[in-house]
């Protein structure tokens, strides 16, 4: 009688296989005896059960429902009636029993695929967790020449997240195929099944039939090659499904990309383009003299220049935030049109009283006259005129420049009249307040009346911004640039200019015409929005120290210093700069402090303006 076939393999979490672990086929003379090592229970969506005992049972060979290789592994499916609950087995590296023991295999054998069981494990674990941070760790370290923009950067995380997905699913393959041993011992199992089915291939049918069953070896080493597989059958890429179907287009995609983005940062980068007037050299020999010509006139002209130490910035110093920027930025206004920000008092003249004043007055003079008669005043206590009386009538817009949320706050308005010595007098308060949160960036509004002539705001939240409160984001003053009371949209394009928003630019052009009450502070809007712009101004010792910073996307060479002059008719003063100012940098300047006094405020004009 034949000797027993035995081979032990990994059952893998694969399709629809239902066991995971180490399993034993044993294809014995009349059924299959199948011994489960160390099988779990498995399904596809539920956590893997309790390691089961090792148990042994046998099934009739007419129990094999299926019998089929996929790639590496082979399938075996076994009828629920006659073993359940583990009877469908996805088997890989193959393991034969030890030469000359039958049934026994070697501890190391066993220990081996326990090891490969615990890194496909882990292979597969880290598929579903590193793919994502990944690509995000990748995109955020990317250079911009590499990857830009949104799309940009978040092609490049799929990208590296796909890759990274496939390299580990392939790693779990790989650390659980037993190379070419254990494929000789799948293809041996599967020769053993075959015959015993009745299915033999012609090949194994030829012996005579008389001739004892073939005794198969451990490890069927010495086997011959296998013969061509027959036209049509596609034996050789049934394990390359996988990496041929995925793994290849994605290599060539990635090789696509790479090669794309190489093609147009070498030729579709921007390159300096000869001086306009200046003809363009012919032949090899006239352009390297050329170019050689103009390298040495610009290291000329910059070995001209004063060297000046360079410094940053992060806003212009402007009148606007000297002081800071509050939290609870407080705007008054007449109306929606009304930009000026401007509370005034609205003077109440009362007829009566006004006669009784032009009476006193006559009064006053007929004792004037009397004196200079040497009679004495007829009216010496009549008292001076009584002040005008007034009311206000406004609205008190409230905005949120900080970047968390302000709630349940207070605005105190305390209102008062002058008498005629000089007190204050009829006072009268009103109270503003604000319930629930004011998100950043956002406007809230009161109309207040009240009689007086002079009026003291107290807002509840006081203090300005600094690194821990924050500021609100630019574009919420941008939505604020929308608002319906002018004084906020002017407000708005002043924190956009704070921030170096570019678009306060058109914020401020959206302002125009401007009332002459506003052009003061749209000047000052404007000018902290120039790409060079002034800032860390000082005066000290007679002279006048300020760091020049380029924001734009050009060099400068040459920039005049000049003075706002503060009124009408004034001579500013000017110190032109002989330097260039480097994109995206400045250069800190020293000059003499004429006049004595540091000007209220710079602007930096190019040469020639």
């Amino acid at each position: 009688m034949a000797r027993a076939f035995s081979v032990a393999a990994l059952a893998i979490a694969e399709g629809g296989a239902n066991a995971v672990g180490a399993v034993r086929f044993t294809c014995a003379e009349t059924e299959l005896e199948v011994e489960l090592v160390r099988v779990a229970g498995y399904a596809e969506g539920f956590a893997l059960g309790a390691v089961a005992a090792p148990v042994r049972f046998g099934v009739p060979y007419t129990a094999i429902r299926g019998l089929f290789r996929r790639g590496k592994a082979l399938c075996i499916a076994l009828d629920p009636s006659a073993c359940s609950p583990h009877n469908c087995f996805v088997l890989a590296r193959f393991e034969g029993d030890l030469p000359g023991v039958p049934g026994v295999f070697s501890p190391a054998a066993m220990e081996a695929m326990e090891s490969a069981y615990r890194a496909r494990l882990r292979a597969r674990l880290a598929s579903f967790i590193a793919p994502a941070p990944l690509g995000v760790l990748a995109a955020a370290l990317s250079p911009d020449y590499l990857a830009s923009g949104p799309l940009g950067t978040a092609s490049l995380a799929l990208l590296v997240a796909l890759a990274t997905w496939l390299a580990l699913r392939f790693a779990a393959r790989l650390v659980t195929w037993g190379g070419p041993p254990s494929d000789r011992l799948r293809d041996a199992l599967v020769a053993e099944l075959s015959r015993r089915m009745g299915f033999a291939s012609e090949r194994l049918a030829a012996s005579d039939p008389g001739a004892p069953a073939a005794v198969f070896a451990p490890r069927p080493a010495p086997l011959g090659p296998r013969p061509p597989p027959p036209p049509g059958a596609d034996e050789g890429l049934d394990a390359l499904p996988l990496r041929a179907r995925v793994l290849v287009p994605a290599a060539l995609a990635v090789v696509g990309i790479v090669a794309t983005m190489a093609f147009v940062q070498r030729f579709a980068t921007p390159r300096d383009l000869p001086p306009a007037g200046q003809p363009a050299a012919r032949g090899v020999g006239q352009a390297a003299r050329g170019v050689t010509a103009a390298l040495l006139a610009r290291q000329a002209r910059e070995r001209a220049d004063p060297a000046f130490p360079h410094c940053l910035c992060d806003r212009a110093d402007s009148p606007l935030w000297r002081g800071g920027v509050p939290i609870l930025s407080v705007l008054g206004a007449t109306g929606p049109d009304d930009g000026a920000g401007v509370i005034a008092p609205i003077l109440v003249r009362n007829r009566a009283r006004d006669e009784d004043d032009e009476a006193g007055a006559a009064r006053r003079q007929d004792g004037a006259d009397a004196v200079d008669a040497g009679a004495p005043p007829a009216d010496a206590g009549v008292p001076r005129p009584r002040p005008a009386r007034g009311r206000y009538d406004f609205d008190l817009a409230v905005v949120n420049n900080s970047g968390a949320p302000v709630s349940d706050f207070r605005v105190l308005l305390t209102f008062a009249r002058r008498n005629h010595r000089g007190e204050r007098a009829g006072i009268t308060e009103r109270g503003l307040f604000w319930e629930g949160p004011l998100g950043p960036g956002r406007a809230v509004k009161w109309h207040v009346e009240a009689p007086g002539t002079e009026v003291k705001i107290e807002p509840g939240v006081t203090g300005m911004l600094d690194g821990e409160t924050g500021v609100a984001s630019p574009d919420a003053f941008f939505q604020l640039t929308r608002a319906r009371f002018r004084v906020v949209r002017i407000h708005a394009a002043m924190m956009l200019a704070w921030l170096r928003d570019p678009r306060a630019r058109d914020a401020v052009v959206s302002l125009l015409p401007a009332p002459p009450l506003e052009e003061a502070k749209l000047g000052q809007i404007r000018r902290a929005t120039a790409d060079v712009v002034p800032c860390s101004v000082t005066a000290a010792e007679g002279r006048l120290r300020a760091c020049l910073f380029n924001g734009g996307v050009t060099p400068v060479r040459g920039v005049t210093l000049r003075e706002v002059a503060a009124a009408e008719g004034g001579t500013p003063r000017a110190w032109p700069i002989a330097a260039t100012l480097p994109v995206h940098e400045g250069v800190e300047v020293s000059v003499p402090l004429e006049g004595g006094e540091a000007p209220d405020e710079l602007e930096v004009v190019p040469q020639g303006r």
